[in-house]
């Protein structure tokens, strides 16, 4: 996804420059067509107070001028956009390989094991993604049969995310109390910032949702001990709830990014909890072993005779007989 990122963000330079120009291009124009049209209105004044020719032409010219200056300074800017766009070229080319089959025997996938084991791994990534439907066509396309108890995990953790990019705490609350004991044991904190953040969008809500947030504040009860500093900055809170919470010194109580980082806590425990990596492996792959792989085709394509000046290449390298 960095790659992607990388390209995205020479791509919103190029589109940036491209409205600047469009809006500056529009400005100018118009600006032009404004002075055209005041020409217009005194050549017709100059032609009938029968005024000297050479004034016209000296006002025609000046016009002329202006007209050529703007196209000129159009053309100008519009090719500076052009080595912005080169760059997005640029960039696809340093994040993306073309070609990486070269890099993998051509015999390496044959074997219907192996093949197997491929289709495997794609459709547990496609899971951790949240894909369902894409991995079921693969599993019926490659005839890969993945066991219930495989699939199970990763249907419920992608219905808690999905809730939790909606800001809806309940499923992963349940989720949490649940396997509260095992949590416990990771010594996670996910609980206890699930019932932070929904007694936060109590806060959220106003004076008319204080009794309730006063209600749910029994939650913290058990994580006092732990938490005893972040429960007395919430209660401290409610003081402010008549004037409103964004305009206390308690406003960071509201920033958005808590959602993402609720949804980071959320995986990373319950992968651990199942077992699993955080990382899909097939990501770990993709990041790690396609670079080296590249090195390794670089420097085994690389020939250096101890007796030539040069690296070769094997198709160029010539057999020496002694």
């Amino acid at each position: 996804m960095e790659q992607c990122a990388c390209v995205e963000r020479e791509l919103e330079k190029v589109l940036h420059r491209f409205v600047t120009y469009g809006h500056q291009s529009e400005e100018r124009l118009d600006e032009l067509l404004r002075n055209v049209c005041e020409l217009r209105s005194r050549l017709v004044a100059y032609g009938v107070q029968d005024t000297d020719l050479s004034v016209l032409h000296q006002t025609m010219a000046q016009c002329c001028k202006e007209i050529k200056e703007t196209v000129q300074m159009l053309a100008s800017r519009h090719k500076d956009i052009h080595g912005s766009v080169s760059k997005v070229g640029k960039a696809i080319d340093r994040n993306f390989d073309a070609e990486v089959s070269a890099v993998v025997a051509e015999n390496v996938w044959d074997s219907p094991e192996r093949q197997k084991y491929l289709s495997e791994t794609i459709v547990e990534h496609l899971y951790r993604q949240g894909m369902l439907s894409v991995a079921e066509d693969l599993c019926q396309e490659s005839g890969v049969v993945i066991d219930m108890s495989m699939k199970q995990p990763f249907l419920e953790l992608n219905r808690i995310l999905e809730a939790l990019r909606t800001q809806d705490l309940r499923p992963a609350l349940e989720w949490a109390v649940a396997n509260r004991q095992r949590l416990l044991d990771l010594n996670s904190t996910l609980e206890f910032k699930l019932h932070r953040l929904y007694f936060i969008s109590l806060l959220n809500g106003g004076i008319s949702k204080q009794q309730e947030a006063l209600q749910y504040a029994r939650h913290f009860q058990p994580f006092a001990s732990q938490h005893q500093r972040d429960i007395q900055i919430l209660m401290g809170s409610l003081v402010y709830l008549r004037h409103g919470i964004e305009n206390s010194p308690y406003r960071s109580l509201l920033e958005t990014d808590q959602w993402a980082e609720i949804c980071n806590i959320f995986t990373r425990d319950a992968c651990a909890l199942l077992g699993l990596s955080v990382e899909s492996p097939l990501n770990l792959c993709c990041h790690t072993a396609i670079p080296c792989l590249q090195c390794l085709k670089h420097s085994l394509l690389r020939l250096k005779c101890p007796y030539c000046p040069m690296e070769q290449n094997p198709s160029d390298a010539k057999q020496i007989f002694f």
